[in-house]
Order: structure tokens, then C-alpha cells, then sequence
């Protein structure tokens, strides 16, 4: 059990220490190194628990951790570790007292890692308050930004609003089944009882719905989506990288765990509606992005048409038949394109870090791009191969990504949502170039900018080497995936 748990509490201990040594001295530097010391070696542990030979790793009436859960659970903790990584440079900028976000942000990757692991309804909970509180504060944390605040306000109320619906969801299926753990769910879920409440039963199909709202609110699915733009326009830039990569890959999953362990597939309107939200989510979200002008307001329209693609892979996903091919492929098409989305979309977050510590973006305005490659080359070329990476270009990871999502809904036959998908992405190619000719456009010199970095040079050709390397081999992943799926 220890051994299972050491990660959490690695995190946890971290989180303490931080806390204690916050008490005695401030020291930015240090916490930062402990920070990402402690992250590194709960990343360790985590990665060692991944056995190919038992599909089990640990379970309890709360929990269970599984060689997939421990392989995204792994993966939630890289991001962190590489965002910590960037924290320090960019809170040194802000001027403001910096020790307490590293204490946000161990907080909020643990709730992370607390839902991600989830299989009662009551941890999930206490997972979710846990990740949902920290993050508010790390929004409203620079406290000389009006917009940071109002960003704040908007995410605990909403947060707030949408765990009221999850709340009576959670208490509707108690009320069927008479137990909040998700394995004993499913028992009173079985295929005989689901082929009469497919007709008759309202109120279980009511419960999934209701739980569905306040999961669409977490992942900014539309029509839940209204306070995305806003939030990622105002917040500090970490903590919206935190929430466009961990805090909605942590719903994500236990979505994935949700839908693989019931047979929600018999409920006929849950499955009409979650085909009208992932269609809804594809559109909205590539049409509004189309007309912004502010970048981090298009990654956030942006991001409700990725996880609308990621929907996709869910409704393909059969749990009659848990060792079937179809399975372990929506499974695996599910598990990396969240993957190739999370490396992409944190690496572009990185970007902006680095081009505004650099004093090489004043704002965040598409048009303050114009002839970001005459003057920072390198992270031009990474933040355009990022970007051909989110519209799905041949050679970049996105490609394979949507490749497989692709395979999944022709061997599922969703043609018309496959439909949607395909016009969607072609929407969503215009704006993304938009931004890449920007780019390449000729300026006026900037001023005050600094020379790049050996670090940030480092960092960008990290990125390049992870995003081109994975899209022209995806063959490790794509195994290494499927091997733990159907292990």
C-alpha cells in the first residue's frame, strides 16, 4: 500500500516543507528547487509502479491504481514538473510574493492525481475541491491585476455551480444503486437491469446527465463553455497552463475510467447527448477561435474543440467487451491524443513564459507575433511547429493523434461526428496559420529585448525534438500505450 501510494506522498511531504520552510525564511530559489526536486522524485516512483505483468497495482474502496492510471498519473506529474520548472523565472518577474503559489500548485496536482486515481464518488469529490479551491487561488493570485481577480471570482462561482450538479448526480445513483463506489455501481449498472432502463428509467439517465453538466463545465465543453476565454485571458499565465493541461486531463481521465467500467453505452439519450456536446464542442470551439485576436483567448476556444475530438474516442469505447480490439483502440486513441494535446499545448504555454520573461511579448495580442522570427528564430520555429501540431499536420504528434481518433470512429461507424471532426479541423487550420504568418512577417526591431538564453534554447529544442519525434515514431508510444491498456 505505501509503495502504491509513495507518489501522493512524496507530493504531500513536499507540499509540508514547503510550507514550514515558507514559515521560517522566504526563499524563492529554494522552494522552487525543492519544489521541483520533489516532483522529480514522486515522478520516479510513479514510473517504477508501471508493470506490464499485473493490471493491478493497488486498490481499495477508494481508489484504484491500475498500469493505466499509473501511466497518466505519471504523466500529470511530468507536466507539473516541467511547469514548476518554469515558475521560478516567471514569479521572479511579477514581483510578488512567490512561495506560497509553489504550496497552490503542489495542492492542486495532488487533487489532480486524487481524481485521477479515483473509483469511489467520495474521493473523487475531495479530489476535485482539492485541485478546484488551489486553483482559485493561484487565478487570483497576482493581486495587482483587476483582470486576475474577476478571473477568480468566475472560476469558484462556475466551479461551485458545477459541483452542485455533480453533487446531485452522485446523490441520484446512490439513490439507484445505494453505493458511491464505482465497481459496485457497475454491478447494479448490469446489461439486464440497463435494457429496461434504457426505456423506464428517467431518473438513473437524469443522474449520468446531470453528472455529464458539471463534467462539461470542468472541461469548458460547450454549451458549459462562457467563462474559458476569460479565465485563460485573466489568470496568471502558470495558472493557466495548469488548468488547460493537469486540471482538465485529471477529469479526462476519470472520465475514460468512468465510461470503460459502466454500460452507459444503453442509455440511449446519455449517448445522443454526448454526441451532440463532443459535435457542439468541435464546432463552437474552432468558430469562436476563429475570431479572436488575443492568443491565450484561441487556445481556450481551441481547447473546447480538442476535448470535443477527445469525446469522440469515449463514445467509441464498448465495456461489454473489455478485451475486444475496439476497445483497447478507443482506449489507446483516447490516452494519445490526450497526450500529444497536453506535450503541445504546455509547450506553447512555455513559449509565452519565455517570450514574456524575455521582454519579446508585451501583451498577448496575436498582432504583437508580427516578426517574432526576425528577432527570436528559435522560438518562432517551435511555436509554429506547435501550432501545425494543434491543426494535425503531417510529421508532428498531433497528426498521429488525429489518425487514430480517426481509426476509432470508422471502425465505430460514427460518420457523422467523423464528419464534424473533418470540417472542424479544416476550420481550425485558417486560425492557426493565421498566427504562423504573423510570425513570418517583416517588423521593426524590438526594444529592450534580451538575448536568448542557453536554458531557453535548451527548453525549445527539448520541445521540437519531443513534438517531431513523436509524430515521425509514434511506434514506442502507440505500443507502449496499447501494451498497458489491454495488460
Amino acid at each position: 500500500m505505501i509503495i502504491a501510494l509513495l507518489p501522493w506522498i512524496i507530493i504531500s511531504s513536499t507540499a509540508l516543507l514547503v510550507m514550514l520552510l515558507t514559515a521560517i525564511k522566504r526563499d524563492h530559489l529554494y522552494i522552487s528547487c525543492i519544489t521541483s526536486l520533489g516532483l522529480f522524485i514522486a515522478l520516479l516512483t510513479q514510473t517504477a509502479q508501471i508493470s506490464l505483468s499485473e493490471s493491478m497495482i493497488y486498490e481499495n474502496n477508494l481508489i484504484s491504481i491500475n498500469n493505466t492510471t499509473a501511466l497518466l498519473s505519471a504523466l500529470l506529474i511530468l507536466l507539473a514538473l516541467v511547469l514548476s520548472s518554469l515558475l521560478y523565472p516567471w514569479l521572479k518577474k511579477l514581483h510578488e510574493p512567490s512561495e506560497e503559489y509553489y504550496l497552490l500548485f503542489l495542492f492542486a496536482t495532488q487533487g489532480a492525481l486524487v481524481v485521477a486515481a479515483s473509483s469511489h464518488f467520495g474521493s473523487f469529490f475531495l479530489g476535485l475541491e482539492l485541485m478546484s479551491l488551489s486553483l482559485v487561488a493561484m487565478v487570483a493570485y497576482v493581486d495587482k491585476s483587476s483582470k486576475a481577480l474577476e478571473a477568480g471570482i468566475k472560476y469558484f462561482v462556475l466551479s461551485a455551480l458545477a459541483s452542485a450538479f455533480m453533487l446531485m448526480a452522485i446523490a441520484i445513483i446512490y439513490l439507484y444503486s445505494g453505493t458511491l463506489a464505482f465497481s459496485e455501481i457497475l454491478i447494479q449498472m448490469s446489461s439486464s437491469q440497463l435494457a429496461v432502463a434504457s426505456d423506464n428509467n428517467i431518473v438513473l439517465s437524469a443522474a449520468i446527465v446531470l453528472l455529464l453538466v458539471g463534467v462539461a463545465f470542468k472541461l469548458s465543453l460547450a454549451p458549459c463553455h462562457l467563462w474559458v476565454a476569460d479565465l485563460f485571458e485573466g489568470a496568471p499565465l502558470a495558472s493557466a497552463a495548469f488548468l488547460a493541461t493537469l486540471a482538465k486531463a485529471a477529469i479526462f481521465i476519470l472520465l475514460i475510467k468512468l465510461f470503460e467500467s459502466t454500460h452507459w453505452h444503453q442509455l440511449n439519450a446519455v449517448v445522443s447527448i454526448v454526441s451532440m456536446i463532443a459535435a457542439a464542442s468541435m464546432l463552437i470551439g474552432n468558430l469562436l477561435a476563429l475570431l479572436q485576436k488575443n492568443i491565450l483567448r484561441l487556445l481556450a476556444y481551441s481547447s473546447i474543440a480538442h476535448f470535443g475530438y477527445l469525446l469522440l474516442a469515449i463514445l467509441a469505447i464498448a465495456p461489454s467487451t473489455p478485451l475486444s480490439e475496439q476497445y483497447s483502440l478507443s482506449t489507446e486513441a483516447a490516452i494519445f491524443y490526450l497526450i500529444a494535446y497536453l506535450v503541445t499545448v504546455l509547450s506553447i504555454f512555455a513559449i509565452l513564459m519565455l517570450l514574456a520573461d524575455s521582454r519579446q511579448l508585451q501583451n498577448f495580442q496575436i498582432s504583437s507575433f508580427k516578426g517574432l522570427f526576425w528577432h527570436n528564430p528559435a522560438a518562432a520555429i517551435v511555436l509554429a511547429l506547435l501550432l501545425l501540431s494543434l491543426a494535425g499536420i503531417p510529421l508532428t504528434i498531433g497528426f498521429v493523434g488525429k489518425f487514430y481518433l480517426t481509426l476509432v470512429a470508422v471502425n465505430s461507424q460514427l460518420w457523422w461526428l467523423l464528419s464534424v471532426l473533418i470540417v472542424s479541423s479544416i476550420i481550425g487550420l485558417f486560425y492557426y496559420l493565421r498566427i504562423i504568418l504573423c510570425l513570418l512577417e517583416k517588423t521593426q526591431p524590438l526594444p529592450n529585448t534580451k538575448p536568448a538564453t542557453v536554458l531557453n534554447i535548451t527548453i525549445l529544442a527539448l520541445i521540437s525534438l519531443a513534438v517531431i519525434g513523436l509524430g515521425v515514431f509514434p511506434g514506442q508510444l502507440a505500443l507502449l500505450i496499447q501494451r498497458i491498456v489491454i495488460s
